[in-house]
């Protein structure tokens, strides 16, 4: 179990932040951190064992489990070193994305950004797990409600290729004004049918490819291609629908797949 030992006022905001020594187990990282650099691993262990563990992990604590924001390198020291328990600084969930952002080394991908905001969702989902998912702290804390959506079908498919959507998403998906519990479920119903259309594209790409029509960005083409949106910046339906449209062009399209040879023409 972790020990308090004490705590800090944070000199700007005014909020506690906790201090903390945490058996190693009950230490994670969060899944957006940037790779670890075995080298820096290598530095830091060297530094540890001639000056002992000075630095403080940043946290966030959810149930008994704590989660790293900063310090994956020294906490994988410590690890390689054997050391047991490591010393914490607990932070508010709620700053936790800022954090995160920024010790990311290099500008996020799609799919790094949807991990981090969905990270945040489902922290104000446990501590709040009545607010609206309109509620202006979400909106503060999370850019746009797609990558909920799409950060969710992520998760159900690691290869699933987000950025081919997220033009019609960005101006369909909307922050719903239901309960965030009810809005979460309402989401993983729409990965699992980005899912299915993520399926049906593969096996559209299986068909022209057949066709002699291969290239690095021809998934995305297809999906361009099956758009039922096209290039209008307002448009009149929600995610749902977008999906069922999207669904049935891309089943025309597998029982007609010379109908993109025509589009290569055009092109």
């Amino acid at each position: 179990m972790a020990e308090k030992i004490g705590e800090i006022k944070e000199p700007l905001y005014n909020y506690v932040q906790e201090i903390v020594v945490v058996p190693i187990d009950n230490l994670k990282v969060i899944e957006i951190q940037r790779k670890p650099s075995e080298y820096h691993i290598k530095r830091l262990a060297e530094s540890i064992r001639k000056i002992g563990f000075i630095t403080p992990l940043i946290t966030i604590k959810e149930n008994n489990q704590f989660t790293i924001i900063d310090g994956q390198h020294r906490f994988l020291a410590a690890k390689e070193l054997g050391i047991k328990e490591l010393p914490c600084i607990v932070i508010p969930n709620k700053y936790a994305n800022e954090l995160m952002e920024l010790n990311v080394e290099k500008t996020m991908s799609l799919k790094e950004k949807c991990y981090v905001a969905l990270n945040v969702y489902r922290i104000i989902m446990e501590e709040k797990p009545d607010i609206k998912e309109n509620d202006t702290e979400i909106l503060d804390a999370i850019e746009y409600p797609y990558f909920i959506t799409l950060g969710l079908s992520y998760e159900m498919h690691p290869k699933f290729f987000g950025s081919a959507y997220e033009s019609m998403a960005k101006r369909v998906d909307q922050f719903l004004g239901k309960e965030i519990k009810e809005a979460y479920e309402y989401r993983k119903s729409l990965a699992n049918k980005l899912i299915e259309i993520d399926g049906l594209a593969r096996q559209a790409m299986e068909k022209i490819e057949e066709m002699g029509i291969s290239h690095p960005f021809l998934y995305k083409e297809i999906i361009s291609f099956c758009n039922p949106i096209g290039r209008k910046r307002k448009v009149e339906i929600t995610m749902e629908e977008l999906i069922e449209l999207l669904r049935m062009n891309l089943q025309e399209l597998l029982k007609n797949p010379e109908r993109f040879r025509e589009h290569e023409f055009e092109v």
